[in-house]
């Protein structure tokens, strides 16, 4: 049995959001289970009662635009606290959220740990799952030195190995491919991952490769990836809308952005498997990130890439 641990209360569009998205995965996967963690309020229409559903009331709420503050650590009966919590009490398998990054991020370091001392965690997507192609960071990380880029590649890698059969290959996303281009970070980065045996590492990537060529981890800062991921989003939004009255086109790109790029982004580097929804998701949006938790679960994610880590660093 998958369980699932659901932050209700982190969407745009409100609990109902996750309330539908649950429902809609018991009635089509009998091996999971799912808890709700809520916040009850006037008029809100809870789901109705299912032996794999158990609904957790929480007295608090973090706001999407809470800032990071030593407070945000006390807060333990917020709906995000008490479901990363289930995690470390092994009461769930996986939690999937809507809310704020940066509070997920750092209740995760907080409540979880990390998998390894100063490798720090990251947000990776799948831009493509077949073949599995990924990016890191979208955000966790936004003031990034060259070891921690090292760190980044060392997860994307792992995470490529754990849900694929393919070779990881990392990129360094950078202006250009030439030696002399990119930051003294990116420089720095470089030199330090062509020492390393592990991953394979194939250099500087541009833009264009984020969507094909052989490098199938791409690797950036937190603002970088953020900022690439909302704007092929937004492109794909925008071409969408502009294809309407084309019917084939536009059924194309409808498949593209349900079955790739709807279901979420991974935190990794922490001991516990997270998954964080867009916060402007649908019903739609919620479903796929909970199928994605679903897999997270299934493969034991954490639990391989930190086995992976540890391996190299034995060595």
């Amino acid at each position: 049995m998958i369980r699932v641990a659901l932050d209700a209360m982190g969407g745009d569009l409100g609990p109902r959001i996750a309330f539908q998205g649950a429902v809609h995965i018991l009635d089509n996967n009998p091996d999971v289970a799912i808890t709700l963690f809520y916040a009850p309020n006037a008029g809100l229409d809870l789901p109705s009662p299912h032996e794999r559903l158990s609904l957790v009331a929480c007295d608090d709420v973090i706001l999407p635009d809470e800032e990071i503050r030593l407070s945000l650590f006390h807060r333990q009966q917020t709906s995000i606290y008490q479901a990363i919590r289930s995690l470390f009490t092994k009461q769930s398998d996986v939690v999937v959220t809507l809310g704020n990054t940066g509070v997920m991020v750092a209740l995760a370091r907080h409540i979880l740990g990390l998998i390894r001392p100063k490798l720090y965690p990251a947000l990776m997507r799948e831009i493509q799952s077949n073949p599995l192609r990924c990016l890191v960071d979208l955000g966790a990380n936004v003031h990034c030195p060259a070891s921690m880029l090292v760190g980044f590649a060392q997860l994307g890698a792992a995470y490529v190995e754990a849900l694929s059969d393919e070779e990881p290959k990392v990129g360094l996303l950078n202006v250009g491919v030439e030696s002399s281009k990119g930051s003294a970070v990116i420089k720095e980065a470089d030199g330090l991952l062509i020492d390393q045996e592990w991953p394979n590492y194939q250099g500087y990537a541009e833009g264009s490769e984020l969507f094909e060529g052989e490098k199938n981890v791409i690797v950036c800062d937190g603002m970088v990836g953020n900022a690439v991921l909302k704007a092929s989003e937004g492109l794909l939004s925008f071409i969408q809308k502009k294809m309407t009255r084309i019917t084939q086109a536009s059924s194309v790109f409808e498949s593209f952005y349900q079955t790739e790029r709807r279901h979420g982004a991974c935190l990794v580097g922490v001991r516990g498997n997270l998954v964080k929804g867009h916060g402007r998701s649908d019903v739609p949006a919620m479903i796929g990130a909970i199928e994605y938790g679903m897999d997270v679960a299934r493969a034991n994610l954490s639990q391989v890439i930190e086995a992976r880590i540890c391996k190299e660093e034995i060595k």
